[in-house]
């Protein structure tokens, strides 16, 4: 009686084995066959121009961009909105299916994240008190408060200039960058780090009172993160990419970069460094 329990006792664990097995591999031969509909961005809600909230209304040329996308491929875009330091939180939990702020590839995010087609390359730059016109090099900042936003690429750059200008800077973080943009405007920052056609914007609009450096820090390549080693995450990047160069080709992207820069940040330069 007990070898008979025992024998079907055997029996039914491996029909359960099978079966879940089974349900799993369907599971996953349906993902691979299902194309997304939609996709989540984690996107700012102060980083004017490049996506912002005004009177309740979300701005800015990322916005323009995900629109353009959205056309190219039918995915539904929405956006979960937030402050910078919070946004590659909403990827990594899955709350997102990727960030769209202007985020710039490095060496350490390439490690974590697969990205798209880069589709802009913008010159990273110093950026200090409109009455500083004797600091035109990178190396001049030396024994200068640096500042920059929590999860931003600031912190790495300051870093890398200070090892390749041999020089000593004080670093300081910022929950967010209105809190950065504040300690800057009070001079508690001497300097902070700014995408050049950002900075340039808001010098225009008078949300700056400064000046940006003369020498360029870096290119930086933009691109949109996407989590490694998950089947709706590649499919989301493939259709992105191929919306980008798309959008590349029939000069849409550079459309959207002249509307709100009045220059097309599109095309990689031959003759700059390229962040990392």
């Amino acid at each position: 009686m007990k070898k008979t329990l025992v024998v079907l006792l055997v029996i039914c664990m491996t029909f359960g084995m099978v079966a879940c097995e089974k349900k799993n591999n369907d599971e996953q031969k349906e993902a691979q066959s299902k194309t997304p509909t939609k996709i989540i961005v984690a996107s700012g809600s102060s980083s004017i121009p490049n996506t912002y909230i005004e009177n309740g209304v979300h701005k800015g040329h990322e916005v323009d961009i995900w629109n353009a996308i959205s056309e190219k491929t039918g995915l539904k875009v929405e956006f979960i909105t937030g402050e910078f330091n919070t946004l590659f939180g909403y990827l990594d939990s899955g709350k997102a299916d990727t960030v769209g702020n202007t985020i710039t590839i490095n060496e350490k995010r390439q490690a974590k994240y697969d990205f798209s087609e880069p589709y802009a390359y913008i010159p990273e730059k110093l950026v200090v008190q409109s009455q500083r016109t004797d600091l035109k090099k990178l190396k001049d900042i030396s024994g200068m408060t640096c500042g920059f936003s929590s999860g931003s690429n600031g912190g790495n750059l300051f870093e890398q200039i200070a090892e390749k200008q041999g020089i000593k800077i004080n670093l300081v973080a910022y929950d967010s960058s209105e809190l950065l943009y504040e300690a800057f405007r009070q001079g508690k920052v001497e300097v902070i780090i700014g995408a050049g056609a950002e900075v340039a914007f808001k010098i225009k609009n008078g949300v700056y009172n400064a000046r940006m450096v003369e020498e360029n820090i870096a290119v930086g390549a933009k691109a949109y993160p996407f989590k490694k080693d998950n089947i709706n995450s590649e499919k989301l990047n493939k259709m992105v990419t191929k919306a980008i160069q798309e959008m590349k080709k029939d000069g849409s992207l550079s459309k959207i970069y002249n509307k709100w820069y009045g220059r097309d940040f599109c095309e990689k330069p031959e003759d700059n460094n390229i962040a990392n």
